[in-house]
């Protein structure tokens, strides 16, 4: 198994869109890391893991989801 994964491979590993990694790797607060070789964007399978296990989900605040959908809703009316 490959150790450096260019997005293409990424996003089949992590079933996510490019754009996703692209954001999470240009996020201004603790971005996913990666290298630039040429034009190509790399990122190491390890950090990726590590990086995806630091940012575990573990409460969902269901109330704050309901009333973005409400006030989503009430800005169509």
């Amino acid at each position: 198994m490959l150790e450096w994964l260019d997005l293409r491979s990424l996003r089949q590993y992590a079933c996510v869109s490019e754009r996703t990694l692209r954001d999470w790797i240009h996020r201004d607060v603790d971005p996913l890391p990666a290298v630039r070789v040429g034009c190509k964007i790399l990122v190491r399978r390890s950090e990726f893991d590590r990086w995806l296990e630091a940012h575990r989900v573990t409460h969902i605040d269901l109330g704050c989801i309901v009333d973005e959908l409400v006030a989503g809703v009430k800005g169509l009316d």
